[in-house]
């Protein structure tokens, strides 16, 4: 691992486990992460686009934690769309992250729209019988974890 990545990683785990930070500290204290690792990227774009989705995923996870009201998350997660992902499993990490996000603030149809997609996409997948055994193996995972979601979010389920 560059030593670059190992601070990156030092610096967002420090915020990340500190007790003593309230929700609006930790976005101050990740964005100026995101500000230094950003600069010291310089001319390299790929680090810096990955920075700065790996910021916005932080912060998302964040908001979920902190239990945060649910236009905070919706901002945090459009911003992660403006953003984009870095590959399918972070999109459908994360899109979970921001269902379980409007679950928790009884925004039911908000999270349907973001996980029924990805069980269709899913059951996509698993339905190709070419499908080789690493991907059939995370679909068949989040599967799994998207119906749980899915199902909670249809019975109104707060999470």
């Amino acid at each position: 691992m560059e030593p670059e990545e190992i601070a990156f990683i030092e610096r967002i785990n420090a915020v990340f486990l500190s007790e003593e930070l309230d929700f609006e500290e930790a976005v101050r204290e990740y964005r100026r992460i995101e500000e230094e690792f950003v600069e010291r990227a310089g001319d390299n774009e790929h680090h810096v686009v990955e920075t700065r989705r790996r910021i916005t995923e932080w912060l998302l996870s964040e908001a979920l934690r902190d239990e945060q009201p649910h236009e905070v998350c919706r901002e945090i997660w459009h911003e992660l769309l403006e953003r984009g992902f870095s590959g399918i499993e972070n999109r459908h990490w994360m899109s979970g992250i921001y269902a379980r996000c409007c679950q928790m603030n009884g925004e039911f149809e908000a999270g349907l729209a973001v996980i029924e997609p990805l069980i269709a996409e899913a059951e996509q997948g698993l339905a190709d019988p070419t499908l080789p055994p690493n991907p059939r193996a995370f679909y068949e995972q989040e599967l799994t974890r998207d119906c749980k979601i899915r199902d909670e979010l249809k019975a109104g389920i707060r999470g």
